[in-house]
């Protein structure tokens, strides 16, 4: 059989997960699912940070910007309930996610939410190399729906699937799970991308490779770690995909010459 190199350095999930096959080891990514807010729609810096000082800050307890960041990426059960032990009993929880639902509510109904960096790039290149795409978002669908329909977005994936539509949000794996057995493939065939800690936490809890684009939202030191790829912007993505894919065809040809 012809020699492939295999470098677990360069491939730390392959070396994680001890998988005994190269083949599986190198596998072609065949899906990619996106996570959105602040990873391809700047609506975490744009919108929920913005907002949630604001309302915060007319209720006369400002919420500390830090703490705000630490908490995207949560499902609003869950950002609601750390929230409210943050800011303790006195803070008016139930008046401040009214509000804020009703500002965000309105900020994507009128607005257009400025897209990052290379997003389009990105999902162009998927396009055109015939990966699959999808979104797993911890929005619920009404509004997810709506902001990719207002920055044209919508029709570049094959599938959705929203915060109100699992029963355990991030960090719980649920939605990237079931995102990917949508599309029948091995989790070792599709790749999760993620901009935040809870996100990146339940990719890690669910086996699933990962490639991590650090901006607003706190990332660990554990996520880091874990990533098929780190990076800071997300055009770097094309070039990961493209070289993972061209070792994973490299493989498989060697494996049938062989």
């Amino acid at each position: 059989m012809p020699s492939v190199s295999f470098d677990p350095f360069v491939y730390p999930e392959y070396h994680r997960n001890g998988f005994e096959s190269l083949y599986n080891r190198v596998a072609m990514i065949k899906v990619c699912v996106f996570d959105m807010d602040g990873l391809l729609l700047d609506s975490e810096r744009y919108i929920y940070l913005r907002l949630g000082r604001q309302v915060s800050t007319e209720l006369g307890s400002p919420v500390d910007e830090a703490y705000l960041r630490s908490m995207m990426g949560n499902d609003w059960g869950l950002y609601k309930k750390y929230v409210a032990e943050f800011m303790g009993e006195s803070f008016p929880i139930e008046e401040y996610m009214r509000i804020l639902n009703e500002k965000i509510a309105d900020a994507i109904e009128n607005d257009v939410i400025p897209l990052r960096p290379g997003a389009v790039e990105v999902l162009d290149y998927c396009r055109k190399n015939h990966i699959l795409m999808a979104i797993a978002t911890s929005t619920h669908r009404k509004q997810a729906h709506k902001s990719l329909h207002n920055t044209g977005l919508f029709d570049y994936f094959d599938y959705i699937i929203t915060g109100d539509e699992v029963e355990h949000g991030k960090p719980d794996p649920e939605i990237f799970l079931k995102a990917i057995a949508h599309f029948g493939v091995d989790k070792s065939e599709a790749i999760v991308l993620e901009d935040g800690h809870n996100g990146s936490a339940a990719a890690r809890a669910g086996g699933c490779r990962l490639i991590v684009v650090e901006d607003l939202a706190y990332i660990s030191d554990e996520d880091r770690a874990y990533a098929d790829l780190h990076t800071y912007q997300l055009s770097d993505v094309i070039g990961f995909l493209e070289k993972e894919n061209e070792t994973a065809a490299g493989v498989q040809t060697a494996s049938v010459v062989s």
